[in-house]
């Protein structure tokens, strides 16, 4: 199957700055991105950080899927199912460089809840200092198998399984099997 092209977001925030009349300083004292970073990405320059895209869609009051591929809307109608392609959604690396984590979850939900796909190696961990007071965490494990571990506790899980734990103090999961793991991971902020 043929990959998609990367979507053009440089183009497409400048048709949505356009489409707002709005000037590049006016865009870059609206979301706190500089007028010299806004020109850059506007020509396909650079590559902007998530954060910063962020920063435009709020500036520009549009949904982040509208610069990830779908085309701006007429009179902001809005479809009721926003598709991500595989290609398009975020990703980060653990420390180690042994765990990837897909960020499923939509940005404008990051204070209160988050979600990833956790793809683990063979040794690959997640250290994570203490989040928020309150904040919980809920892993299922898909296949394979992991190890979670809080500060009094520790627990096994195999595939199937899920664990619910307070994640406001140390913690971590680790692949301590001689097999890839692959689990869903929610964090709940209250």
């Amino acid at each position: 199957m043929a990959k998609q092209q990367l979507p053009d977001i440089g183009k497409t925030i400048k048709q949505l700055r356009s489409a707002k009349n709005l000037t590049l300083d006016q865009l870059a004292e609206s979301s706190g991105v500089s007028k010299s970073m806004l020109s850059q990405i506007e020509r396909n320059k650079t590559n902007p950080t998530v954060g910063t895209l962020w920063s435009l869609t709020e500036a520009l009051n549009i949904d982040i899927g509208d610069l990830l591929g779908a085309s701006p809307k007429k009179n902001d109608i809005r479809d009721n199912i926003t598709v991500i392609k595989s290609h398009q959604t975020p990703e980060i690396q653990s420390a180690d460089g042994l765990c990837t984590l897909r960020i499923l979850g939509p940005l404008n939900l990051v204070s209160k809840v988050e979600w990833y796909e956790v793809n683990m190696e063979k040794g690959g961990l997640l250290n994570s200092d203490p989040h928020s007071k309150g904040t919980q965490e809920h892993l299922t494990v898909l296949r394979g198998s992991v190890v979670i571990s809080t500060e009094d506790e520790e627990k096994i899980l195999e595939a199937g399984d899920t664990a619910r734990y307070n994640a406001d103090c140390q913690h971590f999961i680790k692949n301590n099997e001689e097999w890839p793991a692959q689990a869903l991971l929610i964090v709940h902020t209250p």
